[in-house]
């Protein structure tokens, strides 16, 4: 339990960091540090040993590289107005949309696999629950900000 409490408290420096240091960081460098906070809530909440870590998160980071790839792709075509777009162009944009929700859950499946040789299901499903309640955490600071 102080593992946790020492984990929250380093990530809710951090984000406190970011906010303090908003205007003079890059949007990459907030990035990463959210990314590292994540990388230290989700180990605690899956409970990895040192040996699993290392495996896992290579495995991890290549998991969500492809899917933002994914979603960069969608997104990189379907910017425009929706005011000005006839309906057909807006049915192939919700039809790309399911596309694109396919190949990342395709991604999901397979990942999932490929993660089972490195931790165990529950690790897993702790990893997944872990995934919500950190994007809840940040929700809520970013809500707490205003």
């Amino acid at each position: 339990m102080n593992q946790l409490t020492l984990i929250l408290f380093l990530f809710f420096s951090t984000l406190t960091g970011l906010s303090v240091f908003a205007q003079s960081d890059s949007s990459h460098e907030k990035r990463e540090n959210i990314a590292s906070a994540k990388v230290a809530f989700l180990t605690d909440k899956m409970e990895l040993s040192q040996d699993q870590s290392q495996k896992f998160w290579p495995v991890y980071n290549e998991f969500e590289a492809k899917r933002r790839e994914i979603v960069k792709a969608y997104r990189s075509r379907h910017r425009p107005d929706l005011d000005t777009m006839n309906n057909q162009e807006v049915k192939a944009m919700v039809d790309n949309y399911f596309i694109m929700r396919e190949k990342e859950l395709a991604l999901e499946k397979e990942y999932a696999a490929k993660y089972q040789k490195v931790i165990s299901v529950k690790q897993l499903v702790k990893m997944y629950r872990g995934e919500r309640e950190f994007t809840k955490l940040l929700l809520k600071k970013l809500d707490d900000k205003k």
